[in-house]
């Protein structure tokens, strides 16, 4: 016998809403992306917000190719598409 089982519409609203999250934080990624590569990237870091070259090459591999067409980024965007049911296509 189950226990503690959510009630089926709260525990929707609640995937809708760690959806949602994951999608509107995946958004500022790529906003943060696109910033940082318009800028100049490693340059930027390191000359403008004094980061270490070590630092900034960290930087830009892993937030610099957060970009619309990167496919890991297409994959999320095809998997929250999917999701929409439970977050209402907002």
């Amino acid at each position: 016998m189950a226990v503690n089982v959510p009630n089926p519409g709260l525990y929707q609203q609640q995937l809708g809403n760690h959806v949602t999250a994951f999608r509107n934080a995946l958004q500022t990624l790529i906003n943060d992306a696109a910033y940082l590569n318009a800028m100049g990237g490693a340059a930027f870091l390191t000359s403008a917000m004094g980061i270490s070259a070590d630092d900034a090459t960290a930087i830009v591999n892993s937030i610099g190719g957060v970009t619309p067409g990167n496919a890991t980024v297409q994959a999320l965007n095809n998997w929250i598409s999917g999701t929409q049911f439970l977050w209402g296509g907002n």
